[in-house]
C-alpha cells in the first residue's frame, strides 16, 4: 500500500492504468487524514530484492532476465502512449525497487507517486526521482520529457546485465552516476563483456547462457538508452522492438562471434 492524496487519486483513476505489466490498483482506503492505495500482491517482491538474493541470480537464465526487461518496457510503453482520454504519463522513478515480480516472475511497474501527465498546454518543471537512476539532463534542466524514463530504464537494463544494483558500492562515483558512467566507458572501449554477470556462464544448459547476438543487441540498446542527449535516445517502442529481437535470438540460439564496439 502507498499513501496518496485525493488529487493524485483522481489522476491515477483518469489514467486507467490497466495493463498486464502495470501493478493493478485494487482499491482505496480513505479515513480523512490517512489515505492508502491497495495494490495486488507481488509474491516475489521487487526486482531490487530479487537482484540482492544470491540464490536467485545463480539459478536465473539470460532468457528470464530478458523477459523481465521486455515486460518492464511494455509497461512503460503503455504509460508513454496516449489513447482515447488517457494522456501520456512520465513515471519519473523507474528503478528496480519500483518493479514488482509475481509468482511467475512476470514484471509490473509500480509506485506512481512521482508520475506526471504530459500536456501540450502545460510546461512542467522541477526534479524528482532517485539520483542513481536519474537522467543527468533532466536533473540539470528539470524539463518533463519521456526520455528521462528511457535513461532510468537503461540503468535497470545494466543492473540486469551485471547482476548488481546501481547503488552497489563498487559503482560509486561522482554525482551518483557511477554505474551509468562506467557502463558508457565500457561500451566506448569495446569492453562491455567484462560487465556481464559471470554467474550466467555457470547456469545449466545452453539456453540459460547468453547468446552472443542477443547479448550484443541488449548491450547496444542499454548504451543507447544511457546517452547524454535526450534526443539521441530510442523511443520506448523502439526499446520494446529491440528487446523482442534480443529474446528471439536467445531462444532460437543462433551463435555468432560478436565484437562489442559502439559508436
Amino acid at each position: 500500500m502507498a499513501r496518496a492524496n485525493k488529487g493524485f487519486m483522481q489522476k491515477l483513476h483518469a489514467s486507467s492504468c490497466k495493463h498486464s505489466n502495470i501493478l493493478t490498483l485494487l482499491g482505496l482506503c480513505d479515513e480523512g487524514s490517512a489515505m492508502m492505495l491497495v495494490y495486488e500482491y507481488a509474491s516475489n517482491g521487487s526486482l531490487e530484492d530479487y537482484l540482492k538474493k544470491k540464490s536467485n541470480m545463480e539459478n536465473d537464465s539470460w532468457a528470464q532476465r530478458l523477459n523481465i526487461c521486455l515486460q518492464v518496457a511494455r509497461g512503460l510503453s503503455y504509460l508513454h502512449t496516449s489513447e482515447g482520454d488517457r494522456q501520456e504519463i512520465v513515471h519519473r522513478d523507474i528503478k528496480s525497487a519500483n518493479i514488482l515480480l509475481d509468482e511467475n516472475l512476470d514484471a509490473r511497474i509500480g509506485d506512481f507517486g512521482l508520475c506526471k501527465f504530459l500536456s501540450v498546454n502545460e510546461e512542467h518543471k522541477g526534479v524528482a526521482g532517485t539520483p542513481v537512476y536519474m537522467d543527468p539532463q533532466y536533473a540539470k534542466e528539470g524539463k518533463l520529457k519521456k526520455e528521462l524514463d528511457i535513461y532510468s530504464l537503461g540503468v535497470v537494463l545494466i543492473e540486469i546485465l551485471c547482476g548488481r544494483l546501481a547503488y552497489d558500492p563498487i559503482y560509486r562515483s561522482d554525482h551518483n552516476q557511477g554505474l551509468a558512467l562506467i557502463a558508457r566507458q565500457h561500451f566506448n572501449k569495446g569492453t562491455v563483456k567484462t560487465m556481464v554477470d559471470g554467474r550466467l556462464e555457470l547456469t545449466r544448459g545452453i539456453l540459460a547462457r547468453p547468446n552472443q547476438e542477443s547479448l550484443f543487441i541488449f548491450s547496444k540498446l542499454a548504451y543507447q538508452c544511457l546517452v547524454q542527449r535526450q534526443e539521441d535516445r530510442p523511443t520506448i517502442k523502439a526499446v520494446v522492438r529491440q528487446l523482442e529481437k534480443a529474446l528471439h535470438f536467445q531462444v532460437s540460439q543462433c551463435p555468432k562471434i560478436i565484437t562489442f564496439v559502439f559508436s
